[in-house]
């Protein structure tokens, strides 16, 4: 396809183009012909992608395209969903996730996820930082932990002087970072996040974005987002999914493109990427 050179109102792209191949450096994730089934029903169709170190990989796409059936397969939530299997392959540090000597609860534990809803615990804040530690049996006192995840997530400022309250009289911005040290708070590898800001307000939205930013210097972030202008924000490397009909008339998550985000923006390779980021469909 000839260049596009495309311009998206509205949408500033993170960074100067950087030339260089689309093979990640460093890879945490390294996914080979994924496909996704719920029973006989094939949602995602042969899914191929590398998710870099300490990157931010942006998933877009209309509704339905199975970005975050994917997202979730980076933790084995899908293990969770009655008839949900995956096929292909998913590397995490050249290890296959889906081995039968896997602990999916162990996966998790390196793979932390944060849901498009804040979900706090109902209880304290302290209480909901200490928990996962807790679990995974961390002795001793866990207050110099708590203060690390809190300021790791931005809040320890805002909540040092009301641990004892609940995590749900926090607003829903602060009990969205709230949710981020709690992930972080066991020590992850990975944060996934799904929709993150969907429900936020432009002002809470650009904290959990600078957050972001912030938290790769320690961590690699998937995130799945509805919101373009975010993904162009945010993320080095960005993968648009569309849905496709089969010449049975059954619909399939398809991954189109995957390539950096300044390229995905300015200059994608495939036409309904183009189409999609600039409105004609989606």
């Amino acid at each position: 396809m000839s260049e596009i050179g495309i311009s998206v109102p509205n949408v500033h792209v993170r960074g100067p183009e950087v030339p260089r191949t689309i093979e990640a450096l460093d890879p945490v994730f390294t996914v080979s012909d994924l496909s996704v089934f719920y029973g006989d029903y094939e949602a995602v169709r042969d899914v191929n992608m590398t998710i870099g170190n300490r990157e931010i990989t942006a998933m877009i796409g209309p509704s339905g395209c199975g970005k975050s059936t994917v997202l979730r397969c980076f933790n084995r939530m899908n293990d969770l969903i009655p008839g949900a299997r995956a096929a292909g392959k998913i590397l995490y540090h050249d290890e296959d996730l889906y081995g039968d000597h896997v602990d999916p609860i162990e996966v998790r534990r390196r793979i932390g996820m944060v849901f498009q809803k804040p979900n706090p615990f109902p209880k304290s804040i302290y209480d909901n930082i200490a928990y996962g530690p807790r679990v995974n049996g961390v002795k001793g006192n866990l207050d110099d932990l708590v203060e690390e995840a809190l300021t790791k997530a931005a809040l320890w400022e805002e909540v040092k002087d009301k641990l004892k309250q609940s995590g749900l009289s926090l607003s829903g911005g602060q009990q969205q970072r709230l949710c981020i040290a709690r992930a972080i708070a066991v020590k992850p590898d990975v944060i996934l996040m799904d929709e993150p800001c969907s429900a936020l307000d432009p002002i809470a939205t650009t904290k959990i974005e600078d957050l972001m930013q912030e938290l790769t210097r320690d961590y690699t972030i998937v995130i799945v987002t509805h919101n373009m202008q975010q993904a162009a924000r945010v993320s080095d490397r960005t993968a648009f999914f569309t849905a496709e009909v089969d010449e049975a008339g059954v619909r399939h998550g398809r991954l189109v493109e995957f390539d950096e985000t300044s390229r995905i923006f300015t200059n994608p390779s495939d036409k309904r990427t183009e189409d999609y980021i600039t409105g004609r469909f989606g």
